[in-house]
């Protein structure tokens, strides 16, 4: 287990009452603090330090990438966890958002390391009043039909997926749907310029939303404003392997002049 969120944020206990329903035994690497937005970045340039809450429960000061490293270099270097979940994220990761998500990150730090993971996030209209309901009732079954799914399927089970839940009643769930990136849902980037106490500028970054452009029947936007649970497979690398197979097919190309 682990989440972006940090090692005190409500959605991660909720994903342990998950993870306790499918496994017998859970561990928790979650980041000392919120980590939201970092991806997949791992800490390379300062020390990472371990703090114990519990039993197998742990903080570390990286980010989520690093806690998911961390854990399989100190204790599963000789026998990997059958599964990695991260989240729940307060709030969803969908469209242009997937790609900056540190929960996400983590499922695929651990795809590169050949783990399945799955990511899971709770869509809110009012962060005060975030209602997780709709992960605690159908998260564990979901993940164990994507388990059970893969069971003969080469690859299949070693995939990393990426669940959102959408904000509404448990009784107006309408299904799940596999889903696909679309992108659109990020206009763009956007600076709030202030001044701190000493009279120096600074910038926080965002961005404009534009969630309500999209409207691809796949996408994971979609299928959340339609009442469906988003389900979205992941894949670790970055290349088009379809361009680059036809690009193959080309042969060598010579040196330009």
């Amino acid at each position: 287990m682990t989440n972006d969120d940090g090692i005190d944020a409500p959605g991660l206990k909720v994903a342990e009452d998950i993870a306790a329903q499918l496994a017998e035994e859970v561990w928790v690497v979650a980041p000392e603090h919120d980590q939201s937005g970092v991806g997949q970045g791992i800490s390379l340039h300062t020390p990472l330090r371990v703090y114990h809450h519990g039993e197998r429960r742990f903080a570390v000061s990286g980010t989520p990438a690093d806690c998911v490293m961390f854990a399989m270099a100190e204790w599963f270097e000789e026998e990997a966890p059958d599964l990695v979940l991260s989240g729940v994220n307060c709030g969803a990761n969908l469209s242009d958002s997937v790609m900056y998500s540190g929960t996400v990150g983590a499922v695929l730090a651990a795809a590169h390391l050949g783990l399945p993971g799955i990511a899971l996030s709770q869509a809110f209209v009012d962060r005060a009043a975030i209602d997780y309901a709709p992960t605690t009732r159908y998260a564990a079954g979901l993940i164990r039909e994507l388990w059970e799914a893969g069971a003969d399927r080469d690859g299949y089970q070693r995939a990393c997926w990426n669940i959102n839940f959408p904000d509404l009643p448990v009784a107006e769930l309408r299904g799940s749907r596999f889903t696909r990136q679309i992108g659109g849902g990020i206009a763009g980037p956007r600076l709030v310029h202030g001044t701190d106490g000493r009279g120096l500028a600074y910038h926080w970054l965002s961005f404009e939303r534009r969630p309500s452009s999209i409207d691809h029947p796949q996408s994971d936007v979609v299928a959340l404003r339609d009442g469906h649970i988003s389900v979205m497979p992941l894949q670790p690398t970055r290349c088009d392997d379809v361009l680059a197979d036809e690009c193959f097919q080309q042969g060598d190309r010579p040196l330009p002049r």
